[in-house]
């Protein structure tokens, strides 16, 4: 192993360009890709910047410089000194923003040497998640997990600085507090000094920021930590980072505004992408009744549609002793997808089951004729008029569930978007917005009996919850 003493880095691998031929500059960095060509060595060298490629000449260095760079493998950290030179036009690499360009080498230093890692340090690798958090420090080597951090180092930037324009404050809250009144079980830590009593760690900085309004400070933000002891889901960590803000003075109209501008400022300056405002707004009950959601994905059709006025009376008891008792018989329509094998309409089964569902029902409207569990217990006329409720037609599927309301519209929304996405229905690059307003203050508790937040119990309620 050597140092960098006498030697100071001058440039970024990833920022140097054909406008710099001809400086000598000192780089830093790993060892991504080594291709020997017998008296030439090429070396990618790789920073969190990008990549550049850096020769090793046999016939232009020293033979002790060259044998140090024969040695290298992936993954050494390296420093060289050299020369910038314009590549040839065949050699150009089009797919790295150095491509024009090349380091010829003068000095090499070998500022420490690598095991071969236990996976490939490029985008897309295929390992096993325990591995990757396992050697963490090698899968934070990736470019696209540099990206990922580097990109959320330049959204809450750009949201300090939007905020910071508009009035707002950053105030810390703090981290050690009294359990409050939220949405999930606290993670309690124990006190030192008085045994037996406990800290807990905040859900959010709710009664904090409201102190702050109640002590005359008007706009407040923060980029805070929060916990919340849940079971570990794809959108939910047991702690995670929210934008938190509070203003006083203000009507919903004001809040909707506000948000809207930043988040067309956050994605023009962080990703060059640009959002049209004002977002569309949709109440909850549409929102929940069409979409199974409060966040409804509406970058494909799919929604969903009470078909209980046509399945009851029957004699399938499954369907009319829920409608009986108060719930409801909706399904989604997944176009062209009659052909579904019996094994993956078992897995759906299971999967609206996590979601409370007590089990799933089909049509499925085929070429030889309609396939449905139920198919029995009704007459063609019914799954007529239910395909012309529905639009189905030759070759489409409905996925229907029979539940309570709040159970079918859940567990149909989180099987619209898995159809969604199995079915390369939502484009990752289309941006639509939505408000969803109106939410209501109390939801009823089945295990409780009785009515609880729905939210935080201290949201301002509407008028005619008042």
């Amino acid at each position: 192993m050597e140092t960098l003493q006498g030697m100071k880095r001058t440039n970024h691998c990833g920022v140097l360009r054909k406008t710099d031929v001809g400086q000598e500059v000192v780089l830093c960095g790993w060892v991504s890709r080594r291709r020997d060509h017998g008296g030439l060595i090429f070396v990618d060298m790789r920073d969190r910047s990008g990549f550049v490629q850096v020769v090793f000449d046999e016939a232009a260095m020293n033979e002790g410089t060259f044998h140090k760079a024969e040695s290298l493998r992936n993954e050494f950290c390296i420093a060289v000194r050299g020369k910038i030179r314009a590549r040839s036009e065949e050699t150009i690499n089009p797919n790295i923003e150095t491509g024009e360009i090349e380091v010829v080498c003068a000095e090499l230093r070998i500022l420490n040497p690598s095991k071969t890692p236990p996976f490939y340090i490029q985008d897309g690798v295929d390992v096993d998640e325990m591995v990757r958090l396992k050697y963490r420090y090698l899968d934070l080597r990736r470019p696209e997990m540099q990206k990922n951090i580097i990109l959320r180092h330049r959204v809450t930037k750009i949201m300090r600085d939007f905020f910071d324009r508009n009035g707002f404050l950053e105030i810390e809250t703090p981290m050690l507090c009294k359990s409050t009144p939220e949405g999930a079980r606290d993670f309690l830590v124990p006190s030192r000094v008085n045994p037996g009593e406990f800290y807990a760690l905040p859900q959010s900085p709710q009664i904090f920021k409201q102190i702050l309004q109640v002590a005359g400070f008007e706009k407040y933000f923060q980029i805070v930590r929060c916990f919340r002891d849940e079971d570990l889901r794809a959108d939910r960590q047991p702690e995670f980072t929210q934008l938190d803000i509070e203003m006083s003075f203000m009507d919903q109209d004001d809040i909707l505004t506000l948000m809207e501008e930043m988040i067309k400022e956050l994605f023009k300056k962080s990703i060059g992408a640009d959002v049209p405002t004002p977002f569309e707004r949709m109440e909850w009950d549409t929102a929940m009744d069409k979409y199974g959601s409060d966040k409804p994905d509406l970058r494909f059709d799919m929604p969903l549609m009470d078909i209980s006025e046509y399945v009851k009376g029957s004699s399938f008891k499954v369907f009319n002793s829920v409608i009986e008792n108060g719930g409801m018989v909706k399904c989604i329509k997944v176009d062209g997808y009659a052909d579904i094998p019996r094994r993956r309409l078992d897995d759906l089964v299971k999967f609206v089951q996590v979601y409370g569902a007590k089990g799933l029902a089909w049509i499925q409207y085929t070429e030889d004729g309609i396939k449905s569990p139920f198919k029995k217990f009704y007459e063609d006329e019914t799954f007529a008029k239910i395909a012309e409720a529905t639009g189905a037609k030759t070759g489409d599927l409905l996925l229907v569930v029979a539940d309570k309301r709040l159970v079918v519209d859940t567990a149909l929304g989180q099987l619209r978007l898995e159809m969604g996405k199995e079915r390369g229905l939502i484009d990752p690059d289309k941006l639509r917005f939505l408000w969803v307003v109106d939410f209501p203050m109390y939801e009823w508790s089945d295990e409780e009996h009785r009515f609880k937040a729905m939210h935080h119990p201290i949201t301002a309620p509407r008028d005619e919850d008042i």
